[in-house]
């Protein structure tokens, strides 16, 4: 008999055998630690006069001749049509033989003109990478998740939060655990029409499963839909377990970066940040979430009780690429017609504080010249921290005292 065409597909193979017919899907496949294959087989005909279906999706053992011995009497009793014995122990081999050999080595020259990771929407994505925005309860994470949507698939050059959107529409696939349909329609609706957009569609898909049970769906969905960047909301339901097992982590992250798409991830603020400070938060759970992502934003918020108004900021952690990008400050309110959102300078203590404090100091001597004891009050820092900060900037030539207070120089003034 022939042998098959095989492509390779997320979490297995299809086989394809023109001469006869018959097609083999094999997924979900798993090297166990005594090196045994498990998988599910689904084997299906285009012969006239047959079920497409032969064999619905069964779980297999390619490692066991006689689980193998058992398929074959069964489906040479059900379709003696096929030369079983062959087909079976062709795919038992190619897949222990595939599984086992993992990925080629290649050769990659320094010589060669490499080009520098690309952006897709900068200072937030990159081209085929993952970022994750993390922070805590309603600091509208999802609604700049939306705007990051909006960017792309519209493409929105001349927007107001001052991202370098691509220069064609893109297709990105919302992924939604947290909301159903209706609501995240609502949300979309809300900023389409409170920043006076165009309409836009919103692919949007409602999750429950972890994103490592349901990849090979999502590689389907992502490809029908041509999408480049899939957006994950949130991080916790998406893994799915405990988010601090290693295991969990591992295999969150794997199944992602099957999907070779850019990523977006929001995630939540671990309990070990101090949110009032400069101290670092993190994303919750193991810390391979973090050893993934390529970019990393910490959201932060400041809001009067009963206010419809949100000012938010955005710190760049850590980015594995490149430089930090300056933190990014918004302005959000919500007008009774719908969501607006635009840039604006950090100038909230609150988060001013997060920026660290030389850069506090220098945001909030903005406002004019201050004491030490004003500037320790307003950044909630001690007073012998701010006394190190300032004389550190003074060498620096960034500030100068003047009597009692200090103040930024001329040439510092635009920060």
């Amino acid at each position: 008999m022939s042998s098959p065409k095989i492509a390779e597909t997320i979490g297995g193979y299809e086989f394809r055998w023109v001469d006869l017919e018959l097609s083999i899907s094999v997924s979900k496949l798993h090297v166990h630690s005594d090196g045994h294959v498990t998988g599910f087989l689904d084997i299906r005909t285009t012969r006239k006069g047959f079920n497409p279906i032969l064999y619905p999706p069964t779980q297999f053992n390619f490692s066991s001749p006689r689980t193998r011995t058992s398929l074959v009497k069964e489906l040479t009793e059900s379709f003696p049509d096929w030369p079983w014995e062959g087909v079976i122990y062709q795919i038992s081999l190619h897949v222990q033989d595939l599984t086992n050999r993992g990925e080629p080595v290649v050769e990659l020259w320094t010589s060669a003109d490499v080009p520098r990771p690309e952006w897709l929407l900068e200072p937030i994505l990159y081209r085929g990478l993952p970022t994750i925005i993390f922070g805590e309860k309603a600091v509208a994470k999802s609604t700049l998740a939306l705007a990051v949507y909006a960017c792309l698939t519209l493409p929105w050059a001349e927007n107001p939060l001052g991202w370098t959107a691509p220069a064609r529409p893109l297709k990105v696939l919302l992924a939604d655990w947290e909301v159903d349909a209706n609501v995240a329609q609502w949300n979309a609706k809300q900023l389409q029409e409170g920043m006076d957009l165009g309409a836009f569609p919103l692919h949007y898909r409602r999750c429950s499963r972890p994103l490592a049970d349901d990849v090979e769906q999502f590689q389907k969905h992502l490809a029908n839909l041509g999408a480049e960047v899939l957006i994950v909301d949130s991080l916790g339901p998406a893994v799915g377990g405990k988010l601090n097992e290693p295991e969990q982590a591992l295999a969150f992250t794997t199944a992602l970066r099957k999907l070779k798409v850019s990523s977006l991830i929001i995630g939540q603020t671990s309990k070990g940040g101090d949110t009032k400070t400069k101290a670092k938060a993190s994303v919750y759970g193991s810390t391979f979430f973090e050893y993934f992502a390529r970019n990393i934003f910490e959201l932060k918020r400041v809001q009067e009780e009963g206010e419809t108004t949100l000012d938010i900021a955005l710190y760049n952690t850590y980015n594995n690429l490149g430089r930090r990008s300056p933190a990014q400050g918004f302005h959000l309110f919500f007008n009774g017609s719908g969501t607006h959102i635009e840039q604006q300078e950090i100038t909230a203590p609150e988060l001013v504080a997060r920026l660290g404090t030389q850069a506090g100091i220098r945001k909030l001597l903005l406002g004019g010249a201050k004491t030490v004891e004003e500037i320790a009050e307003s950044l909630e820092l001690k007073e012998s921290n701010i006394r190190v900060a300032l004389s550190r900037l003074k060498k620096g030539g960034k500030i100068t005292k003047i009597g009692e207070t200090w103040g930024l120089l001329a040439n510092e003034e635009e920060l």
